[in-house]
């Protein structure tokens, strides 16, 4: 059997001994990575813990090896699923005084064929790329996931209609900025500007749709003049960043919307105050047709 290795690694624009924070002290990383009650940084010693609040997947893991600001290694299995087991090594190197790089390495993936297609190594590597580059960096760099729900009393599809057809979204996101529109479509793989009218915006590719139920957005870069930007040191910093939207009937004639976004600490008092006010104009849209 091969020992199956993927690796994922990033640099980024702080100390070592932040990202090394980050990655070892429970009250920071329970913010972007799991929450693991009872975590150890003890040779020796184990840590179990599981995937989200519903308890899936749990996952189980002894530490092998620990060298403070530089090295933190442990296993990592998953008792109820697999008979296999792991190797993950969290490798932090200066760069210089302002930044770093992390080395993310999971050995040993191929023990878990027993598991199923869901356990396949490039499940993790999608996991590790997401945890890694967009919730580690997100948390360095004080962007915040955004959390707004509402109840609208109108079907399912109504809502969905008027969150995405042209004229309705202008008018709902009119708190936001006036004039705000969109070009594109919003479909399987679509790539989308999100646009107001003085040419300035962002463009994003839609990473999963569901029709009616469920679109998620990942914004790449800004706009100018109504052509898109390379990625700017300043872009580099959020290109990736998720919007998400989920639609979920609670009856007939009664829909729950809950949407999360990856806001810049620039920009989370006026998502904060404003958002809110968008979701009740959409509201009002929704329960008028």
């Amino acid at each position: 059997m091969t020992n199956t290795t993927i690796e994922t690694v990033m640099d980024f624009d702080v100390p070592a001994r932040d990202l090394w924070e980050a990655i070892t002290n429970p009250s920071n990383f329970k913010k972007w990575y799991f929450h693991i009650p009872h975590f150890t940084i003890t040779v020796g010693e184990s840590f179990d813990f599981y995937e989200s609040e519903a308890r899936k997947f749990l996952h189980h893991c002894t530490v092998m090896d620990f060298e403070k600001g530089k090295k933190f290694v442990h296993t990592w299995e998953h008792p109820q699923q697999s008979k296999g087991s792991s190797v993950v090594n969290w490798l932090v190197e200066p760069i210089d005084e302002y930044h770093s790089k992390l080395t993310l390495r999971h050995e040993g993936l191929d023990t878990f064929a027993d598991a199923g297609p869901e356990f396949a190594p490039e499940n993790y590597q999608m996991g590790w790329d997401a945890i890694i580059k967009t919730s580690l960096r997100n948390y360095l760099y004080l962007i915040e996931k955004l959390h707004f729900s509402i109840n609208i009393n109108s079907p399912q599809t109504i809502v969905w209609e008027t969150l995405w057809g042209k004229e309705s979204y202008t008018k709902w996101t009119s708190s936001l900025c006036e004039g705000s529109y969109y070009e594109g479509e919003i479909k399987p793989n679509g790539h989308i500007h999100f646009l107001i009218p003085n040419g300035s915006g962002m463009y994003s590719d839609i990473a999963f749709f569901k029709e009616n139920e469920l679109v998620i957005f990942k914004h790449i870069g800004d706009i100018i003049d109504f052509r898109e930007q390379p990625l700017s040191e300043e872009t580099k910093r959020w290109t990736g960043c998720f919007e998400i939207y989920r639609l979920m009937e609670i009856n007939a004639d009664t829909t729950e919307l809950e949407v999360e976004i990856d806001v810049t600490d620039s920009y989370l008092e006026f998502m904060r105050k404003h958002f809110p006010e968008s979701l009740e104009k959409l509201k009002e849209l929704c329960e008028t047709k």
